[in-house]
C-alpha cells in the first residue's frame, strides 16, 4: 500500500466527455384562468366569459387539480361547489397559481361552520349561495388583480419588469424585437391576421366578437390608445404577449403594436411642448406587493429595472394612494405600496406622454410609459402614518445607451435590409428556433418575398441549430442551385452558401468535404477582395473545428487564431456571437490538449460574451456553460463543474429544440460522479442518457455515435465500481457502435484488455493489446503508446522486469516523437519506470524517474492536482526506503515526511473526504512515522486510514486486511514502550 494502486499501475481510462405554425387554440392568451369545479353545470360558461375569455368548466375534482398543478405563469380564479371544497382545497390551496377561490353552495350555513373559520384557507374570497352576488365578487377581484398585473409583476416567466444589471442581455434582444416591429411594412393583411386570430380564439364569446367586430369596422390610426385604455380583448392580449415575451403572438398583434407605439411617440412630442416648463413630473402607481416582491425592490435599490408592456401610471396622487390601499378579499400576505415616479419631460430616447384626453377613462389623468422604458430605483421605506410601502424612482435612458452600439451593429449585417427578414432572422439568433422555422416558411409560402435564395438559406440555417442537418443540406443545395443559374453571379452570396454547405458537412463528420468547401471560400475571397474580411474569418473559424475534430491540433489553432484577428478587427463589436464561437472553438483545442488554463480563459470568454448579448436562455449560453464545466472538471473544481452542468441542463430543458442535448449533460455528470467514486450516481445518469437516445426514434440513427459513446462511459463505471462482468457487458455492446471508428473500436479492446488485466487474467488482456497493435496503420500513434504501456504494467507485474522496462522505454520513444514537449502521459510513464526500479530495490534509479514525472506534473498541473499527490507520494516512499535502508537516515525521513504531507494536503484539498487515495496518504505517514518509532502518532494516523476505508470497502478487502496488519505492529510496539516504561517505573521503586 506505500506505493498505492492508482500511481504505480492504474492507468485513469479515457472516459469520454460528449460535449458536443403554433396554434394557440386551447392555451391562454390572458393572464388569469377562470375555472369552475361543480357536479352539475349550465349556461354558466358565457356568463363567466364576460369578465374572461379562458373559462374551463370541470364536473370531476381529479382532472380539475391536475389541470390546475400544470399550469404555470397564469394566475388561477377557481369557483368550487361545497360539495367538493371539502375534497379539492387540501390539494390546491397552498399552489401558488392559485389566485383566487369563491365557494359556491347553497347551504351557506353548513359551508361557513366547515370553512370561513378555517385559518389554513386563506385564499377564500368568500361564500355565495346567489350566482349574481358570485359573478359580481368575481369581476371585482379580477379587475383587482388586472389592476396588479398592468404594472410591476415581478414573476418568473411573466415579468413585466426585468433587473437590467442581471438580465441585460435578454433586455437587448427585446428592444431589437420592438426596433425591427416598427420597421416593418404596415400591410392590412397583418390587420386582417390579427382579427382573425382573436375571432378563433374568443369564438363564444358575445361580449369580446362584439368589441373584435367594432374594432374591424372603425378602428383607425388615431384610436389606438382608446383602445389600449378599454381594457378589452386588444388590451389583455397584448399585454400578456409582452409579459410573457410570446414572439408569435406579438408578431400577430404588429399591426396594432406598431400604431399604439407610433402614436405614441406623437403625443410624447405634444406632451413634451406643453409641459415644457415643468421638465420633471411626478407620476404615482398604487399596487399591492407580496412579501417577495417587495424584497427583490429593496435589493435593487440603485438598479436599473425595465418594463417589458406599457406602463400605466396616474398624475393623481390620491387616486393612487387610494387603490393601493383599497381592500380586498384578495388581499392576504400583500403590502400596500405606492411607486412615485420622478420623469424628466425633456430626457432623450424615452417616450411617454398623457393620453387623459384620447382614453377612454379621461379621469384617471393616465400617463402611459412606452415598451421597454427603464427606471432607477433611489429609495424603498415605509410611511408609517399612511401605513404603506414607498418605492421611489427615476425615469432613465441609460439603458438604452447600453444598447444602442449593438442595435447599429446588428443592423448592418443583418439580410440585405428586407426588414421582414431581419425579423426571421433576429428569431434564429434569439435561438427561438421554431418560431423562426414557421416565419420562414409563412414568408416562403405567401410570396411575400421575391428573393427566395434568402428564405432558404434561413430556413437551411434554423434546421442546421435544431440539428436536422439532412434537411439542411437540402435547403442550402437549393440556394446553391439557384446561384447557379442567376445571370449575373453574386460571389458574396456564393461564398456564403459554399461556407453553410461545409458546415454542415461538418456536422455530418464528411470533414474532407467540408474543408473542401472552406477553401473554396477563402478562394474566391482572394480572388476578389472586395468581398467582406469576415467571410474568410467564418471559414478559417470552420476549418479550425475541422482540423480541430481529425485532431491536428497545431493546424486548428493556426486557423483559429487566423479567424480571430479578422473577427477583432472587423467585427463591429468584440461582445458578438461571433467572437464568442470563436473563443470557444480555441478552449476546446486547448481543453482537448489538455492546457486547461488557457482552455479556461478562452471558454471563460466565450461564455461572458455570450451572457451580455444572448437571451438567457439561449441554448448557447448552455453550451458555453457545459464547456467551462468541463475545463474545471479538469481542474479538480468540482462544485463549480456541477453548478455549470446544472445550469446547462435547465437551458436545454426549456428549449424544446435542444431537447437531444439533455443527454450530453447527463452524460458529463456521469463523468463528474465517476471522479468523485459515486459510480450508482453515474451509471444512473448515463442510464437516463441511454434512455432519452432509445426513445428519440425519428432521430436514432443521427444519435448512434452519442449512443455508443453513452455505452462505453457505463462500461468505465461499472469497471470502476469493480463490477467486471457488467463493464464488459457494455464494452462488448459498444463495439457494435463503433464498426465505422477504427480509433474508438480500439479504445474498448483496450478497455477490455484492461479489465482482463485487473482480473489477472494477462493471457486474455495481452490477446487484445496485440489484436490492437495488429491495426497500428490505422490507428494514431498515441493509442500505441496506451497499449505498449498497459503492457509494460502486465510484464511489470509479472516480474518480467527487464521486458516491462523495455516496453517503458519504447513508449518514452513514442511519447517524444508525438511532442517535443514533455507531456503529462510521459510523466506517467516515468512514475511507472519509477515503481518499476523501486520493485527492482535500485533506489537511485527509482528516485531519477519519479523525479522526471513529477517535475513534468509541477509544471503542467495546478498546485493541487491529485497527480501531483500520487508523484509525491512515490517520492515519499522511496525517501523512506532510502531512510531504512541506511539504518534511519534523518534527512530522508524528513524528506520522506515533508512528501507525504504535502500529497496529503492535496488530495484533503482536491478529493472527497472520504476517497481511498486519502486513505492511502494517512497509511504512509503511520508507516513512515512506526519506521521513527512516533508510535502514538502511527497509530493516530492508521486509525484516520481505517475510518475512510471501512466507510468505502467490508472487512474482509485486501487494503483493509493491509491496515489492520500494520495496524497490529504499530499496537506491538505500543505495548511494548508501555510494558519497557512499567519494568522501568518498578526498577527505579
Amino acid at each position: 500500500m506505500g506505493n498505492d494502486a492508482n500511481s504505480k499501475f492504474r492507468r485513469i481510462s479515457h472516459l469520454t466527455a460528449v460535449a458536443k405554425s403554433t396554434s394557440y387554440a386551447f392555451e391562454s392568451k390572458e393572464n388569469v384562468t377562470l375555472i369552475w369545479l361543480d357536479k352539475s353545470i349550465d349556461t354558466i360558461r358565457t356568463t363567466l366569459r364576460g369578465i374572461t375569455h379562458y373559462v374551463l368548466l370541470y364536473t370531476e375534482v381529479e382532472p380539475c387539480i391536475k389541470y390546475i398543478r400544470s399550469v404555470v405563469g397564469d394566475r388561477i380564479f377557481l369557483i368550487v361547489s361545497g360539495d367538493y371544497s371539502e375534497q379539492c382545497l387540501d390539494q390546491i390551496h397552498d399552489l401558488s397559481q392559485v389566485d383566487s377561490i369563491f365557494v359556491f353552495w347553497m347551504n351557506i350555513l353548513k359551508s361557513k361552520e366547515k370553512l370561513v373559520d378555517s385559518k389554513h384557507f386563506s385564499k377564500i374570497v368568500g361564500i355565495f349561495d346567489n350566482e349574481e352576488q358570485l359573478i359580481k365578487s368575481v369581476r371585482e377581484e379580477f379587475d383587482d388583480l388586472n389592476q396588479q398585473l398592468a404594472a410591476f409583476s415581478l414573476y418568473e416567466k411573466q415579468k413585466s419588469t426585468r433587473d437590467l444589471s442581471k438580465d441585460a442581455a435578454s433586455f437587448l434582444w427585446f428592444q431589437l424585437f420592438k426596433d425591427v416591429l416598427l420597421r416593418m411594412p404596415k400591410l392590412e393583411d397583418a390587420k386582417r391576421e390579427m382579427i382573425e386570430q382573436c375571432q378563433q380564439y374568443y369564438r363564444g364569446n358575445t361580449e369580446e366578437l362584439k368589441n373584435i367586430d367594432e374594432f374591424t369596422q372603425t378602428y383607425a390610426y388615431n384610436d389606438a390608445i382608446r383602445w389600449y385604455t378599454k381594457q378589452c380583448f386588444i388590451h389583455r392580449l397584448c399585454n400578456k404577449a409582452l409579459r410573457t415575451e410570446d414572439i408569435e403572438l406579438l408578431y400577430i398583434f404588429r399591426y396594432y403594436i406598431q400604431d399604439l407605439c407610433k402614436r405614441l411617440a406623437v403625443e410624447h412630442e405634444s406632451f413634451r411642448r406643453r409641459e415644457k416648463y415643468q421638465a420633471i413630473l411626478k407620476l404615482y402607481r398604487g399596487l399591492k406587493l407580496t412579501k417577495d416582491e417587495l424584497i427583490r425592490f429593496q435589493s435593487n435599490v440603485g438598479s436599473l429595472i425595465s418594463t417589458n408592456g406599457f406602463l400605466s401610471t396616474t398624475r393623481n396622487y390620491d387616486l393612487a394612494l387610494a387603490f393601493a390601499l383599497k381592500t380586498s378579499k384578495r388581499s392576504v400576505d400583500v403590502y400596500p405600496t405606492l411607486f412615485i415616479i420622478q420623469a424628466d419631460i425633456l430626457l432623450h430616447d424615452v417616450v411617454f406622454a398623457d393620453i387623459s384626453s384620447l382614453s377612454a377613462y379621461p379621469e384617471q389623468q393616465e400617463v402611459l410609459f412606452d415598451i421597454g422604458c427603464a427606471f432607477k430605483i433611489h429609495e424603498v421605506n415605509f410611511d408609517h402614518s399612511k401605513n404603506i410601502w414607498i418605492v421611489h424612482m427615476k425615469l432613465t435612458n441609460e439603458a438604452r445607451s447600453i444598447v444602442e452600439t449593438y442595435l447599429e451593429a446588428n443592423r448592418r449585417v443583418m439580410e440585405k435590409g428586407n426588414v421582414l427578414l431581419v425579423f426571421g432572422l433576429l428569431l434564429t439568433e434569439m435561438g427561438q428556433y421554431h418560431q423562426a422555422e414557421v416565419y420562414f416558411e409563412n414568408l416562403l409560402s405567401s410570396n411575400m418575398i421575391d428573393d427566395r435564395a434568402s428564405l432558404y438559406t434561413n430556413i437551411g440555417r434554423v434546421k442546421f441549430h435544431q440539428g436536422l442537418f439532412d434537411e439542411a443540406l437540402m435547403c442550402f443545395k437549393t440556394v446553391y442551385d439557384i446561384h447557379r443559374h442567376e445571370k449575373t453571379l453574386d460571389y458574396q452570396d456564393l461564398a456564403r452558401t459554399l461556407n453553410n454547405l461545409g458546415l454542415v458537412y461538418l456536422e455530418q463528420k464528411n470533414y474532407d468535404l467540408a474543408l473542401n468547401f472552406h477553401f473554396d471560400v477563402v478562394k474566391i475571397h482572394k480572388q476578389h477582395l472586395e468581398l467582406p474580411e469576415l467571410l474568410s474569418a467564418n471559414s478559417y473559424n470552420a476549418i479550425g473545428v475541422i482540423f480541430t475534430y481529425k485532431h491536428e491540433y497545431k493546424r486548428a489553432l493556426k486557423y483559429l487564431f487566423r479567424a480571430m484577428k479578422l473577427y477583432e478587427k472587423y467585427l463591429p463589436t468584440l461582445d458578438h456571437p461571433i467572437m464568442a464561437t470563436n473563443y470557444n472553438s480555441i478552449g476546446l483545442v486547448f481543453y482537448y490538449t489538455k492546457q486547461y488554463d488557457q482552455a479556461l480563459d478562452y471558454c471563460l470568454k466565450a461564455l461572458n460574451i455570450r451572457e451580455k448579448v444572448l437571451p438567457i436562455s439561449h441554448p448557447h449560453i448552455a453550451d458555453s456553460c457545459n464547456n467551462v464545466a468541463l475545463v474545471y472538471h479538469h481542474l479538480n473544481e468540482y462544485e463549480k463543474t456541477l453548478d455549470l452542468f446544472q445550469r446547462s441542463l435547465k437551458i436545454y430543458e426549456e428549449n424544446h429544440d435542444k431537447q437531444m442535448r439533455i443527454p450530453i449533460c447527463w452524460n458529463n455528470m456521469g463523468l463528474l460522479s465517476l471522479d468523485q467514486h459515486n459510480y450508482d450516481q453515474a451509471i444512473e445518469y448515463y442510464m437516463k442518457a441511454l434512455d432519452l437516445y432509445n426513445n428519440d426514434d425519428t432521430n436514432k440513427n443521427v444519435h448512434m455515435e452519442e449512443i455508443g459513446f453513452t455505452i462505453d462511459n457505463l462500461g468505465v463505471a461499472y469497471e470502476m465500481k469493480s463490477d467486471f462482468n457488467n463493464a464488459l457487458k457494455y464494452y462488448r455492446q459498444g463495439l457494435e457502435y463503433q464498426s465505422e471508428s477504427p480509433e474508438r473500436f480500439v479504445r474498448i479492446l483496450i478497455k477490455i484488455g484492461n479489465i482482463y488485466q485487473e482480473q489477472g487474467d494477462y493471457d486474455s488482456a495481452l490477446g487484445h493489446y496485440q489484436k490492437v497493435l495488429t491495426r497500428s496503420d490505422t490507428i494514431p500513434t498515441e493509442l500505441i503508446s496506451s497499449v505498449l504501456m498497459s503492457m509494460g504494467i502486465i510484464y511489470h507485474r509479472k516480474h518480467e522486469n527487464d521486458l516491462a522496462l523495455e516496453i517503458y522505454k519504447r513508449v518514452i520513444s513514442l511519447r517524444k516523437h508525438l511532442s517535443p514537449n514533455e507531456d503529462l502521459e510521459l510523466a506517467w510513464t516515468y512514475n511507472n519506470i519509477g515503481c518499476l526500479y523501486d520493485d527492482m530495490s535500485d533506489m537511485k534509479r527509482a528516485l531519477k524517474y519519479q523525479q522526471r514525472g513529477y517535475d513534468i506534473r509541477r509544471k503542467s498541473l495546478p498546485s493541487s492536482h491529485p497527480d501531483l499527490a500520487t508523484s509525491l507520494n512515490n517520492l515519499g516512499r522511496i525517501h523512506q526506503a532510502l531512510a531504512h535502508y541506511s539504518g534511519g537516515d534523518q534527512v530522508e525521513y524528513e524528506k520522506a515526511l515533508k512528501d507525504y504531507k504535502t500529497a496529503l494536503h492535496i488530495r484533503l484539498k482536491s478529493l472527497p473526504i472520504d476517497h481511498p487515495d486519502i486513505a492511502v496518504s494517512y497509511y504512509n505517514l503511520a508507516s513512515l512515522h512506526l519506521d521513527r518509532q512516533e508510535y502514538e502518532e502511527a497509530n493516530n494516523q492508521i486509525q484516520k486510514a481505517l475510518s475512510v476505508q471501512r466507510k468505502l470497502s467490508s472487512a474482509h478487502h485486501p487494503d483493509i486486511r493491509q491496515t489492520i496488519n500494520l495496524e497490529n505492529k504499530i499496537k506491538i510496539m505500543l505495548d511494548y514502550r508501555t510494558n519497557q516504561s512499567k519494568q522501568g517505573e518498578n526498577k527505579a521503586s
